[in-house]
């Protein structure tokens, strides 16, 4: 762009709205008049004619007079300049078309009403309808082009990955956004590649390469909204190594369902990296567990228990019963469930406490005749509760004991125990804990049995959950973000990662499979390489990873060294092998339990422990149920 055209653009866009008005009528005015001289000129051959005006309308003065005033009056009817030029589409065209072709309806009717006689050719009048639009909206192009070309210069130049109804609809809600330049379309279906739409090319996904380097290609839009996670995730690792910014719109269900719409563009989450099929909810399952029940969520304020109560919510309770020590947690899952459609029949009770409460707890059992309880509540950052382990303790193990021995006691009909892939085989203290806490569960539900009125106790045992408060998506994401470096503590560390909804889901489901001291354990698909997953997000952003082969890279990746109890890699089972259930994506695990007296002396020693906040002893005992190294400096709490 030169940079007389640059002022000619910032010019025009600075003129005020009366102005631009004034200058479009003064130009329309001027094109129906040569419009009207152009059709006389190529019907009589002479601009001229006579100015007799019982030769009807077709003579000079009801011709070129006439005609630009009514067509200025209908451009203004149509709605024609009231639109902003900048963002105009085709629409605009259509109001023009219908104008010029409604002058030319009025004029020929006119004509009639005039000269009767039907002497008069009126050819003209077809002819001047015809140039005025060819006239008319040339202007509006003009002005468009002129009126974006400074924007345009700055814009990022892209492409949109898919060239069915979803890339259309993209393409075109694109097209009025200075931000975005579009380039063309990319499309797998070869009967489609040569082809154009909206007047841009669709190319082949194998000459992206050529086009990003050739063309400057910024940005890649994915407007695959029904392609399938695994065909997703392969799209993904042929665009990632081009460096461009990757965006997608909102998946199918989100379009069906009217959450979204094909402009609401996002950057792609990790579950796009996964390539994980969503887990689709046994409707049965989550109603025979919840509908109609009352339920008790504790922890309802975290990450899974938030999720968990708005899964819940949905399901159609009698009562639901929010338990957190976070004030401000719960103000936050009192609003969303508030908001939420399905809210209305269901009474929501939001207790502000802990579960090391015990009046707290029997207070809310007995007043609200609990009939399910999901407990959730615990600290789970291992460096944390590393760092402070007789709360980690205390809240974990103890707080764990009370409530499900309040849950026996007050014969809810059942009591699911929320747990994490760290307590298999811990190295942390927060690992042993949880631990610790399944082995007390077991040995109620073993106590209890299978009695009329006992209480069906189950633990769900699952890794991490993307999104959630501990989770190191976000964490990199705020990194990327600053610049770098990317902090990772081992090269080699994987993990399991699944969403928080599919877990919640699966959580609920578990609560009517539960026989007495189950272990469920979720299908999280394969570990993940967290180096990889870190790597994946510097490129989803169009950015490339710095090294010493790169160092004119823009993020670094830095190892940092595991952190206190860090494991490399985590695991789901702690025997050998677990069985189906009944439902596809949870197996479940009946695992050795320790017995009951060797179970109430762990509990006496770890409150005596917890109570003197002697953390040595404490670590020792912990010991006993996972692979914990010393600590060369401990923090108590």
């Amino acid at each position: 762009m030169t940079a007389a055209g640059s002022r000619l653009a910032r010019g025009l866009a600075m003129l005020p709205r009366p102005v631009k008005f004034g200058v479009l009528v003064a130009i329309d005015l001027g094109v129906f008049y040569m419009a009207s001289i152009a059709a006389i000129a190529l019907r009589y051959g002479d601009v001229s004619p006579s100015l007799n005006f019982s030769e009807g309308l077709e003579s000079h003065f009801m011709i070129t007079l006439l005609a630009p005033v009514v067509g200025v009056s209908l451009l203004a009817v149509m709605g024609v300049y009231s639109e902003v030029l900048r963002y105009s589409s085709s629409r605009l065209a259509g109001r023009i078309a219908l104008a010029c072709g409604l002058l030319t309806v009025l004029m020929l009717s006119s004509s009639f009403i005039i000269d009767r006689s039907g002497n008069q050719s009126r050819a003209v009048l077809i002819m001047l309808g015809i140039l005025s639009f060819l006239g008319i909206w040339p202007v509006r192009v003009v002005a468009k082009l002129l009126l974006n070309l400074d924007g345009r210069a700055k814009s990022v130049k892209s492409l949109v990955y898919g060239a069915g109804v979803a890339g259309a609809g993209l393409a075109a809600a694109l097209a009025a956004d200075r931000r975005w330049s579009l380039i063309g379309f990319i499309d797998d279906n070869r009967r489609q590649q040569g082809r154009k739409v909206g007047g841009l090319r669709i190319y082949a996904s194998g000459e992206l390469p050529s086009l990003v380097q050739d063309l400057g290609i910024e940005a890649i839009f994915l407007a695959l909204p029904s392609v399938g996670p695994k065909a997703r995730k392969e799209i993904l690792d042929r665009l990632r190594p081009l460096g461009v910014k990757i965006l997608t719109v909102p998946t199918l269900e989100e379009l069906i369902a009217g959450q979204a719409k094909v402009r609401d563009l996002r950057e792609l989450d990790v579950e796009d990296l996964l390539g994980r099929q969503s887990v689709s909810a046994d409707e049965h399952l989550v109603l025979d567990a919840i509908s109609g029940k009352c339920v008790l969520v504790t922890g309802g304020g975290g990450s899974i228990g938030s999720e968990l109560c708005r899964q819940i919510i949905a399901a159609a309770p009698s009562r639901l019963i929010v338990l957190d020590q976070s004030e401000f947690n719960l103000f936050q899952i009192e609003n969303d469930l508030h908001s939420m459609s399905d809210a209305g029949s269901v009474e929501v009770k939001c207790v502000l406490g802990s579960v090391l409460d015990q009046a707290l707890l029997d207070e809310v059992f007995t007043q609200d005749q609990v009939d399910v309880v999901f407990h959730a509540a615990a600290y789970k950052h291992v460096p944390i509760v590393e760092h402070n382990v007789a709360t980690g303790v205390e809240t974990n193990s103890i707080g764990t004991m009370m409530t499900v021995d309040t849950a026996v006691k007050h014969q809810v009909e059942r009591f699911i125990l929320v747990s994490t892939d760290k307590a298999v085989r811990p190295t942390s203290a927060m690992g042993a804990s949880k631990r610790i806490a399944e082995l007390i569960v077991q040995d109620r539900a073993a106590r209890v049995g299978s009695s009329e009125r006992g209480t069906l106790i189950g633990i769900v045992r699952f890794g991490n959950v993307i999104g959630s408060s501990g989770s190191v998506v976000p964490f990199f994401k705020r990194q990327i973000e600053a610049g770098g470096p990317i902090t990772v503590t081992h090269p080699e560390i994987t993990r399991f990662f699944m969403t928080i909804p599919e877990a919640a889901e699966l959580v609920i489901q578990t609560a009517t499979m539960a026989r007495g001291g189950d272990v469920f354990l979720l299908d999280m698909g394969d570990p993940v390489r967290i180096v990889d997953l870190a790597k994946s997000l510097i490129e989803l952003q169009g950015l490339r990873m710095k090294s010493p082969e790169t160092p004119e890279g823009d993020i670094e990746i830095r190892i940092t060294g595991l952190r206190p109890g860090e494991k490399i890699h985590e695991e789901l089972l702690i025997g050998e092998d677990a069985s189906p259930s009944e439902h596809p994506r949870i197996r479940r695990a009946v695992e050795e339990r320790v017995d009951h007296e060797s179970v109430q002396a762990l509990i006496s020693d770890l409150k005596v422990a917890v109570a003197t906040r002697d953390t040595a002893a404490l670590r020792q005992h912990l010991a006993t149920y996972g692979d914990l190294k010393p600590q060369d400096r401990e923090t108590t709490a």
